[in-house]
């Protein structure tokens, strides 16, 4: 199932402008009827915040596929919202490849950024998690860097990263970094990768511009970044896809009623196609 018809999908290339069409098919003929390439699709959608309707939402609206596509979190599942166990616990049903976003390193560092008493199942998750390895700080797919907040380029040029796009080899140097400052413990790690121009929490707006080298998609949206006539086509134009769906800002301003924000990346084909809609 593609997009619903009221939804705005944008589809863009690996260089950050709009492509000629969306690739829709899931699967293609390679000359027998006999024989089939599954095109295997990405979603990436972040920063849930306790609201389980949100994930529900994003699966539905792709039509995502078990075993078929591949579905990773970007962060940020906790807090904010009604039911932060019931996202945890759905995340994992689905089997999403979690990377961890600034409030789930907050929990487990000891300092959590909001005001609110988390259900002790959900504090003992996320440190072992973390602790064991499971969730980590940066994927890619396609060629395409997924992080929860992003990478600018001065940072990855700070942690050695040079101009040859290779993708791959800076995931392996997050997640190395990140994993050896989760082997120190709460609160003794000083390493960038978690610091505030790191991936947990680096934003675009008012910093060093986005990693030009290649495209990104990334959460960790506060909501005064996407402002404009089409801002987050802006910021896509400079290879940065932002899918923050806002809920914090779905909860204060309707309640958490209908719609059910929605925004996501499908990574398909070399084309990053950014969906929204009930924003």
């Amino acid at each position: 199932m593609s997009a619903r018809p009221h939804a705005k999908v944008t589809p863009v290339g690996h260089n950050g402008l709009p492509a000629a069409e969306q690739s829709t098919s899931r699967a293609a003929s390679i000359g027998r009827a006999d024989q089939e390439v599954i095109r295997v699709r990405t979603i990436v959608f972040s920063d849930v915040h306790g609201e389980p309707a949100v994930i529900r939402r994003v699966v539905e609206h792709s039509d995502y596929q078990p075993g078929v596509d591949r579905l990773i979190f970007a962060g940020d599942a906790i807090e904010v919202g009604r039911d932060s166990w019931g996202c945890l616990e759905l995340l994992d049903e689905l089997g999403a490849e979690f990377l961890v976003g600034n409030h789930e390193y907050s929990v487990w560092d000891g300092t959590p950024i909001e005001n609110e008493c988390l259900d002790l199942h959900v504090h003992a998750a996320v440190s072992r998690h973390i602790d064991e390895g499971q969730w980590l700080l940066a994927a890619s797919a396609e060629g395409v860097l997924i992080t929860h907040a992003g990478v600018s380029h001065a940072f990855a040029s700070n942690l050695g990263w040079g101009s040859d796009g290779d993708v791959e080899g800076l995931v392996a140097a997050l997640n190395v970094g990140f994993t050896a400052a989760v082997q120190l413990g709460p609160g003794r790690s000083t390493s960038d990768v978690i610091g505030q121009e790191g991936p947990l929490w680096y934003r675009p707006s008012g910093h060093p511009r986005p990693l030009s080298e290649t495209v990104q998609v990334a959460g960790h949206t506060p909501p005064e970044i996407l402002t404009g006539a089409d801002p987050a086509g802006e910021w896509a134009a400079l290879g940065l896809h932002l899918i923050d769906p806002f809920v914090r800002r779905w909860g204060q301003g309707r309640g958490y009623g209908p719609p059910v924000p929605l925004r996501y990346a499908v990574i398909e084909d070399g084309k990053v196609s950014r969906v929204e809609d009930g924003i």
